[in-house]
């Protein structure tokens, strides 16, 4: 059996393979009943994906066996060894193009927030400029891109998933103790809330989950965390300072 360790570190990479399903709630506005529609769709969803995580798992386990353990690309390895070469090429294909559809996605809806945040002052005012013809946010989705290009080219695929991974975890426990916050104090946007049992407990559970994953971070990427959450600060802290001086009367 792995230790705690083992697999605390390893779940901090998984969660990057369920992590987004909270773009459900993009755009719940739009639909009827969300209070009942969308936990549902998320539950549905996130049990899907985690039986079709687990038959990868068992399928290229069986085929792989112990050279699992040291495959870069499991899946390709193991469509390989069932179809041959074409099976390998098409299951790598279809990696590039899955990455690509994800990339896209991240593109359309990401730059979106940036723009929010400098809308309301949060984010330097240049990021809420909308395209004339187009009417999107090009310089949020410019800057945003270029970020991500930047990251991606200097960095490997595991360190930046850890450190997004890192900042979701936190994201998630702010969530959780929201909605226990909100539970308690009966606030609802309306109609009937979503019930299933044991609800009570379940943001605590979720904070004491997500604690123990974050054990597993070293202490170079505490401080790569800590720093862009002091850049992010700074900004925040400008931003702010010049629409307080652009709204006081002059």
């Amino acid at each position: 059996m792995p230790s705690v360790k083992t697999v605390t570190r390893a779940s901090i990479l998984l969660v990057f393979a369920f992590a987004g399903v909270e773009s459900a709630l993009v755009p719940s506005g739009e639909i009827k009943n969300p209070e009942r529609t969308v936990p549902r769709a998320i539950f549905i969803a996130v049990t899907g994906i985690a039986l079709l995580y687990i038959s990868l798992q068992l399928v290229a386990q069986g085929v792989l066996g112990p050279a699992l353990a040291g495959s870069t690309t499991p899946l390709a390895d193991a469509a390989g060894r069932v179809f041959g070469p074409w099976g390998r090429g098409l299951l790598l294909v279809g990696v590039v193009i899955s990455t690509f559809g994800y990339i896209s996605g991240m593109t359309l809806a990401v730059p979106r927030a940036l723009f929010a945040f400098a809308r309301d002052g949060f984010l330097p005012k240049a990021l809420r400029i909308v395209h004339p013809e187009w009417k999107t946010p090009w310089v949020a989705i410019v800057v945003q891109s270029t970020i991500m290009c930047v990251l991606a080219i200097s960095s490997g695929f595991e360190k930046l998933a850890i450190i997004a991974n890192v900042a979701l975890l936190m994201v998630y426990m702010g969530c959780a103790l929201a909605a226990y916050q909100l539970r308690r104090l009966g606030i609802r946007s309306g109609g009937t809330p979503f019930k299933i049992p044991g609800a009570a407990v379940v943001p605590f559970l979720a904070c004491a989950v997500i604690v123990t994953l974050l054990t597993s971070i070293t202490t170079a990427e505490w401080v790569v965390i800590v720093e862009v959450v002091l850049v992010a600060t700074v900004i925040f802290f400008v931003s702010r300072s010049n629409r307080q001086n652009i709204a006081s009367p002059s």
